[in-house]
């Protein structure tokens, strides 16, 4: 698993404290929720409901700490400051959303492959 992708440390920690039936549901939680909250964060943006789009951002990078999912976590971090800035910082937003669903996308498939593996074993 790429390290860039996910923080292995926070899923073996999960693993260790709670379970990994709890990981399983964490991996399927974040993958619901994810583009959830990305698009949020679009419409706000769009509508230039900046607070919309910080808070969409915020709720993002949590869900991202929690699983360890790192590039999310600091893109969702640079979303919901850039989001905090108002008007003059959009086009910063935009760029910055735009990045998010490419390592959204990158995430998504590392989370499958670290689920499938746990499927694997039980």
């Amino acid at each position: 698993m790429p390290a860039k992708c996910l923080d292995a440390d926070v899923l073996s920690k999960i693993k260790q404290e709670r379970s990994e039936a709890f990981l399983v549901k964490l991996i399927d939680l974040f993958l619901k929720d994810g583009p959830m909250r990305i698009q949020e964060a679009w419409d706000g943006g769009k509508a230039k409901d900046f607070k919309k789009a910080a808070l969409s951002a915020h709720i993002l990078r949590c869900l991202a700490e929690n699983i360890g999912a790192l590039s999310i976590r600091d893109l969702a971090a640079s979303a919901e400051i850039s989001a905090s800035g108002g008007k003059e910082s959009a086009i910063f937003l935009s760029n910055i959303l735009f990045d998010l669903e490419i390592a959204f996308a990158e995430t998504r498939a590392c989370l499958l492959i670290t689920r499938q593996g746990i499927s694997e074993k039980t």
